[in-house]
């Protein structure tokens, strides 16, 4: 069981929520508590944006909400009705995104003369008010929590889940490497890797999101993200090379000994030069590290791709030149990470390099949190 930032902001959302109702004497508090879940968002732009479409779909519920009571009163039907209606105006000014909340809000208005036996149209205009304002400081409780209370540290969570999901990709490419992993098994967990891939590049959108209102730091911000988007990208071209390899695991394995010997060559140096890399972000090595330590052989005479194609004319039968075929395709992903590491390494040392004062990243320590 893990509890994350997202869990604990969610509870003193609620805690603020139910001490201010408390404070100002307002019923039910439920409402105001049910609000603020609702409104609670991943990152702190999304709030902002997101506060201002929550107080005009309210708005719009509880303005339908009042016209259908005092028109044809509070019966199943009408309420049923009113659902339809409310659901309907907020596709028309595409506030579909706040659709829950204003049914939520327009329901607790229509339900407030159920409370009062003989009450007068002011009576049931003031609960209806107190509905609405319990509403809103729901979603006003969860913009501040949001602003002040554990704000998201993307930068240190992107950082180590790539590095961890990577490690895992590593793991499983060397092993296929030298055919001493299973296929099915492989598949499974390629499935969980593809999940905690789309994870990761979810998070990365809402760190994008991101606004700074500061135009001083506004183009180191961008930097960030820049590098950070690289940084990602060079992860899904690792998991898109892990499965290649798996999907043409049988082709590789009848591959001629010397081509699989440049192959895991050629693989062991890019996830050496992958590894620098995260290193160098940390900034625990120089940034032109990785551009030291990481060349081409010379042991090897020719090109891997001169050397693949010489192999498939030299293959005698069709069956041989279909498993080269399929080989290519794994072949193009090798070349496809090559050319985003280096890339990621470019930005990298240039972001490291210059305008050093500004382009800084807090990677805090791995926590259980991540």
């Amino acid at each position: 069981m893990r509890f994350g930032a997202r869990v604990f902001k969610t509870g003193v959302t609620v805690i603020l929520t139910l001490f201010i109702t408390n404070l100002l004497g307002l019923e039910p508090s439920l409402i105001a508590a049910i609000a603020a879940v609702f409104a609670l968002q991943p990152n702190v732009h999304r709030s902002v944006m997101r506060t201002w479409e929550q107080f005009q779909g309210n708005a719009l519920g509880a303005v339908s909400a009042i016209t259908m009571v005092l028109l044809f009163g509070n019966n199943v039907i009408v309420i049923g009705l009113t659902v339809i209606l409310v659901l309907a105006i907020l596709l028309f000014f595409n506030l579909q995104s706040v659709s829950t909340l204003a049914v939520v809000t327009m329901i607790a208005i229509m339900d407030a003369p159920t409370l009062m036996e003989n009450s007068t149209t002011m009576d049931f205009l003031e609960a209806a008010g107190i509905r609405f304002s319990l509403v809103m400081i729901g979603v006003l409780s969860s913009l501040v929590v949001n602003l002040l209370f554990i704000p998201p540290k993307y930068e240190t969570k992107m950082y180590h889940n790539c590095f961890n999901i990577t490690s895992d990709i590593f793991k499983w490419i060397r092993l296929e490497l030298n055919a001493v992993s299973e296929y099915q098994v492989v598949k499974k967990d390629i499935e969980s890797l593809r999940t905690r891939v789309v994870t990761l590049e979810t998070m990365y959108l809402w760190y994008r999101e991101e606004k700074n209102y500061f135009k001083r730091s506004s183009f180191a911000d961008a930097r960030r993200k820049i590098l950070f988007r690289h940084l990602i990208a060079s992860t899904r071209r690792a998991f898109e090379l892990l499965r290649k390899l798996n999907r043409y695991e049988n082709d590789y394995n009848h591959l001629d000994d010397d081509f699989k010997y440049r192959i895991r060559h050629e693989m062991d140096q890019l996830m050496a030069y992958h590894e620098q890399i995260f290193m160098k972000i940390t900034e625990k090595i120089r940034p032109e590290a990785a551009f030291e330590t990481y060349d081409n052989d010379e042991q090897f005479e020719h090109s891997m791709m001169d050397d693949f194609v010489r192999l498939y004319y030299e293959a005698d039968t069709l069956e041989e030149k279909i498993q080269y075929e399929n080989i290519l395709e794994f072949i193009s992903s090798i070349h496809e990470y090559s050319n985003s590491l280096d890339r990621l390494d470019r930005l990298a040392s240039s972001f490291f390099r210059f305008h050093a004062d500004k382009n800084k990243i807090n990677i805090q320590d791995e926590t259980l949190d991540i």
